[in-house]
């Protein structure tokens, strides 16, 4: 089969193509609301999740052949600009400390007992936009919490933005993706931005037309077919 010019002019004006720069970040963890919501912004750089299935080996004869018996997801790594303060340093800062139980900002236990698996994870919500600011999907990281501080870099001969990067373990993902004519679901969602904060609808068969709104000091959450989405 040969490249057909027409037809790849024909799919990229049909569906566009995604832009790696159209996205923003959502942490809900141990620390501050406030300086969550700030860090929306300040992440310049992340990783959608991937997913890895996990094999056997098998053979009675020939070839060996790899059975699939589970799936495995990756580590999230994200990159923030830094305050003048730190302060994105020190909210990570905090959120091991509690994992950990040192006590080197006073929110540890001071004995270094790790905390229990419950009281120290969050969620990571990463939204992908179009090009004309739709929101295209939400990827909803579960369970998540820090597992790596990276150094941050500082030189007298560099005036660069200082930049922190985290690696960030998490238990699954869930993903929904606005595409009217996905196939199999039966089901449409939709995303809004208003004067409350973003919006969002979906008509499930079966369970009729449901809705949230999430202000910017509010939470909400949709219910989908995957599961509640939480905004």
């Amino acid at each position: 089969m040969t490249l057909n010019v027409q037809n790849l002019v024909a799919s990229l004006n049909k569906s566009g193509i995604a832009k790696a720069s159209h996205f923003e970040v959502q942490i809900t963890g141990v620390g501050e609301s406030d300086l969550e919501r700030d860090m929306m912004i300040r992440c310049d750089s992340v990783e959608l999740p991937g997913r890895t299935v996990t094999t056997t080996e098998y053979r009675i004869y020939g070839h060996i052949r790899k059975i699939p018996y589970g799936s495995l997801v990756g580590d999230a790594n994200l990159t923030f600009l830094l305050s003048e303060d730190m302060r994105e340093k020190e909210y990570f800062e905090n959120w091991v400390n509690v994992i950990s139980g040192s006590n080197s900002f006073g929110t540890g236990n001071g004995k270094y007992n790790v905390e229990y698996y419950d009281t120290i994870t969050g969620t990571l919500n990463i939204r992908q936009y179009g090009e004309a600011g739709q929101l295209n999907s939400i990827h909803t990281l579960l369970e998540a919490y820090p597992i790596n501080i990276g150094p941050v870099g500082m030189s007298w001969g560099d005036d660069a933005p200082a930049k922190l990067t985290v690696t960030m373990a998490y238990r699954d993902y869930k993903v929904v993706f606005n595409r009217s004519d996905q196939p199999g679901l039966g089901a449409s969602f939709g995303f809004s931005f208003g004067p409350g904060g973003l919006a969002a609808s979906a008509r499930v068969p079966g369970l009729g037309n449901i809705s949230a709104q999430s202000g910017l000091g509010a939470t909400g959450t949709v219910n989908t077919p995957f599961g509640a989405i939480r905004l």
